[in-house]
C-alpha cells in the first residue's frame, strides 16, 4: 500500500513539474499595415517560455459560427502571416489566441476578441527633412503605405528634461505629411513620432482597434546655422600652370553642430563653361584643390539636420598681372578645341580684373587681336586640359596696336640737391595713358651750354644725376617711350648749391663723436667727484709761520758789498773748485746762490761784470747748480753802494752775493 502511494505522488510531482515548464505567450496582435482590403494580416506576440523546444499554434475562432477559421503554426518564433483567404470574412468578431506546446504539455495565451478589418498598424514614421528658423520647426514626414492621412502623436523635450506631446492629423491628398512645431530658439531638442490609421468604418470605433505604430527613432534637433563659414586659404607657389589651394574653415557652434554638419563646396575654374563646376561634399573642415592661374570662385555652405548656412563665396584672384611678356603661343598649341579655353579682358589700370570677361573654346590670340580696342592694354589666359587637370599654358598682356604715350610722367621733382648732384623722381605713367608697352624713360639734363641724355628702365621712378657744376642752373625733361615713339616731356628746373667749404659729412661725423665723448668724460668726472668714487689728492702741509712777516720789522737799507768773485762756466759746473772755502760753499748752498770765480785775462786786466740783472729769491732754488749765469756786458765797481728797491748785493772774497728781499721777509747777507 505504501508503495502505491509513493508511485502516485511521484507521477503527480512529475506532471506538475512539466506543467510548470509551459509558460503561455502574450495575447496576439493581428493587423495589416494599410487600410487596403486585399492586404493580408500579420500576427505577432511575445514569447515568455524559456524553453527552446517549443511550438506555437495560432487559433482564430469564429464566434458567430462557433468554429475555427484557421489553425496556423508559426514559422517564425513570434510571428506568423495569415492569408486573407484563410480568414473568410474579416468584418466578423473573432477570438484569437496562441497555444504553446512544450514536450507533451500545452498552454494557451489569453484570448482577444477583435474585428480583423479594423486591425491596421502603420509602420513607424520617417522624418524626411527638418527646417528650423525663427523658433519654428517644420517637419516633413513620409506617407503611410496606403498614401492616406493619419493621426500622429509627437513628443519633444530638451535634453534630460520631461517629454511634452501633442497630436495632429494629416490629409489624404498630400504627397508628404507636414507639421509645424514651435520651439525656443538656440536650444537643442529631441523628438519622436508615431501614427495610426484613420478608420472610417462604424465597426472600428472601439479603442481596442486603435493600433499605434512604433515610435520613430529619437532625433536630435539642432539650432539653425545663422552665419556663413569663415574661410581661410593658403596658396602654394604656382608651377607648371597650376597652383594648389588649401582651404580651412571653422565648425559652427555646438548647438548648431548637433547631429553632424556636412559642407558642400562648388569650385568654378574653367571660364569657358560657367556651369561646369566641381561639386564636393565633405564632413571635414579642410579642402585642397588645384586651380589655374586665372581667377577662381569657390562657394561653400554648411548643412545640418534643420537647414544650411548662407552661402559663402570666395574669389581667389588671378596671379599678379605681368607688365610685359612674350605673347607667342606655345608651339604645341596650333588650334582651338574643347581642350583649350582662351580668356581675355580689358586691363586699363594694370591690375584690376573688370566685370566683363570674354572666353572662348574656339579662338586663339591671333583671332582676337583685330577684335579688341586699339591702343588699350588687354590681358589673356590660355587654359588647357591635360590628364583631366586644368592648367594655364600662357598668360600675357597685349595690344592690338601701339602708340606713343599720351602724357609724360607726373609729379617730377628734385631732391637731395648738392653742389654736384641731385636726385630726380617722378610718378610712372598710368597704363591707360601709355597706349603701348613702355620700353624706358628718356631723361635730358640741360645746363652750362650742353645737354646730357640718359635712359632709365620702365620700372624705375628715380634717377641720380651726377657731375654737375656748383651754383649752376639746370633743366630736366623726362618722357616715356614705347615702340611707337616718345611721349610728351615733363620738365623741372633746379639750381645746384655753391661748392661747400665746410666740413664733409665724414668730418662732421668725427666731430660729433668727439664732442659726445668729451661730454661723457665731463659727466663721468662730475659724477665721480659727487659720488666720491676716486680718492682725494692730498694737499702739501706748509707751516704758515715760516712765511709770516712781522708787521713792524725794521726796514733796513740794502747794502751792497763787492768782493772778488769767481765766474763759473757751464762746462766747469761739474768740477770741484779748490779756491772756494768751505764757509763760502756752505753759505752758497744754504741760500741757493750762483758762484762765479774770477779768471785772469791774458792782458792782466780784470774785467768787471754788471751783476745788476742777477737776482735771487730768498727761497732756495733746488736746481741752482745747473744754471749758468750769463753776463751781457762788464761793469766797473765803485765805492758807492748801488741800491735797488728790494735787492741787496754783496761782493766778498771774490764771490758775489745778491739777495732779493721780499716784503714778507727782509734779510741781509
Amino acid at each position: 500500500m505504501r508503495m502505491r502511494v509513493a508511485v502516485l505522488v511521484l507521477v503527480v510531482s512529475v506532471s506538475l513539474t512539466e506543467a510548470a515548464r509551459c509558460v503561455p505567450t502574450s495575447s496576439p496582435h493581428c493587423y495589416k499595415t494599410s487600410t487596403r482590403l486585399e492586404e493580408d494580416f500579420i500576427c505577432e506576440w511575445d514569447e515568455r517560455n524559456p524553453e527552446k523546444s517549443q511550438t506555437h499554434t495560432l487559433h482564430i475562432w469564429d464566434t458567430e459560427k462557433n468554429s475555427f477559421r484557421t489553425h496556423v503554426k508559426c514559422s517564425k518564433p513570434a510571428q506568423v502571416n495569415i492569408l486573407l483567404e484563410e480568414l473568410g470574412i474579416p468584418s466578423r468578431t473573432t477570438d484569437i489566441w496562441v497555444q504553446t506546446q512544450v514536450g507533451k504539455l500545452t498552454c494557451n495565451s489569453s484570448k482577444i476578441s477583435v474585428i480583423l478589418e479594423c486591425m491596421v498598424k502603420y509602420s513607424k514614421p520617417q522624418i524626411i527633412s527638418m527646417k528650423r528658423s525663427a523658433g519654428i520647426l517644420n517637419l516633413t514626414l513620409d506617407k503611410p503605405k496606403d498614401n492616406r492621412g493619419a493621426i500622429y502623436e509627437i513628443r519633444w523635450r530638451e535634453r534630460d528634461s520631461e517629454w511634452q506631446n501633442t497630436t495632429f492629423e494629416t490629409k489624404d491628398s498630400t504627397i508628404e505629411d507636414f507639421h509645424m512645431l514651435h520651439l525656443q530658439s538656440q536650444t537643442i531638442y529631441q523628438i519622436q513620432l508615431r501614427r495610426q490609421a484613420k478608420l472610417k468604418s462604424h465597426l472600428c470605433k472601439d479603442s481596442l482597434h486603435a493600433l499605434w505604430s512604433d515610435w520613430s527613432q529619437m532625433v536630435d534637433v539642432p539650432s539653425e546655422i545663422r552665419r556663413r563659414p569663415v574661410i581661410r586659404w593658403v596658396e602654394n607657389n604656382p608651377k607648371n600652370g597650376t597652383r594648389d589651394i588649401n582651404l580651412f574653415w571653422d565648425a559652427p557652434p555646438a548647438e548648431e553642430s548637433v547631429g553632424g554638419v556636412k559642407y558642400i563646396l562648388r569650385l568654378s575654374d574653367w571660364p569657358c563653361n560657367k556651369t561646369k563646376r566641381k561639386k564636393q561634399k565633405t564632413m571635414n573642415q579642410t579642402y585642397n584643390a588645384s586651380i589655374t592661374y586665372s581667377e577662381a570662385r569657390i562657394s561653400i555652405i554648411a548643412v545640418n539636420k534643420v537647414g544650411h548656412s548662407p552661402r559663402q563665396q570666395l574669389i581667389i584672384p588671378a596671379v599678379k598681372h605681368l607688365n610685359y611678356c612674350d605673347s607667342d603661343m606655345p608651339s604645341n598649341i596650333t588650334k582651338a578645341d574643347n581642350n583649350t579655353c582662351l580668356e581675355w579682358y580689358k586691363l586699363e589700370d594694370g591690375e584690376t580684373r573688370p566685370r566683363t570677361v570674354y572666353s572662348s573654346e574656339k579662338k586663339l590670340l591671333k583671332d582676337i587681336k583685330n577684335e579688341v580696342e586699339h591702343f588699350v592694354r588687354h590681358y589673356y589666359f590660355l587654359h588647357t586640359i591635360r590628364n583631366k587637370q586644368y592648367q594655364t599654358a600662357v598668360m600675357c598682356p597685349f595690344y592690338s596696336k601701339q602708340k606713343a604715350p599720351v602724357n609724360g610722367p607726373a609729379n617730377v621733382n628734385v631732391s637731395d640737391v648738392t653742389h654736384e648732384s641731385t636726385v630726380v623722381s617722378w610718378l610712372s605713367i598710368p597704363v591707360a595713358e601709355q597706349q603701348g608697352f613702355l620700353q624706358h624713360y628718356v631723361i635730358w639734363i640741360s645746363g652750362q651750354g650742353n645737354t646730357k641724355f640718359h635712359k632709365v628702365p620702365a620700372n624705375k621712378t628715380s634717377f641720380l644725376i651726377k657731375d654737375l657744376h656748383p651754383g649752376a642752373s639746370y633743366t630736366v625733361s623726362i618722357s616715356g617711350r614705347t615702340e611707337a615713339g616718345n611721349g610728351p616731356n615733363s620738365t623741372v628746373n633746379f639750381e645746384t648749391h655753391s661748392k661747400e667749404m665746410g666740413l664733409s659729412w665724414q668730418d662732421q661725423t668725427i666731430l660729433i663723436v668727439c664732442v659726445v665723448a668729451l661730454l661723457c668724460t665731463i659727466i663721468c668726472s662730475v659724477a665721480a667727484r659727487r659720488l666720491k668714487l676716486l680718492p682725494e689728492v692730498p694737499s702739501p702741509v706748509i707751516d704758515a709761520a715760516e712765511f709770516r712777516c712781522p708787521e713792524e720789522q725794521d726796514q733796513r737799507p740794502m747794502i751792497e758789498e763787492v768782493h772778488e768773485f769767481v765766474l763759473l762756466l757751464r762746462q766747469d759746473l761739474g768740477k770741484r773748485r779748490e779756491n772756494v772755502t768751505p764757509e763760502q760753499s756752505t753759505l752758497l748752498q744754504d741760500f741757493g746762490l750762483v758762484v762765479f770765480e774770477e779768471e785772469e785775462e791774458e792782458d792782466g786786466e780784470g774785467g768787471v761784470t754788471d751783476l745788476s740783472s742777477m737776482k735771487s729769491c730768498c727761497y732756495p732754488n733746488p736746481s741752482y747748480r745747473g744754471q749758468m749765469l750769463q753776463l751781457p756786458e762788464p761793469f766797473h765797481m765803485t765805492d758807492s753802494t748801488s741800491r735797488d728797491n728790494d735787492t741787496e748785493s754783496t761782493y766778498r772774497d771774490g764771490l758775489f752775493f745778491e739777495t732779493r728781499v721780499l716784503e714778507c721777509d727782509k734779510t741781509s747777507l
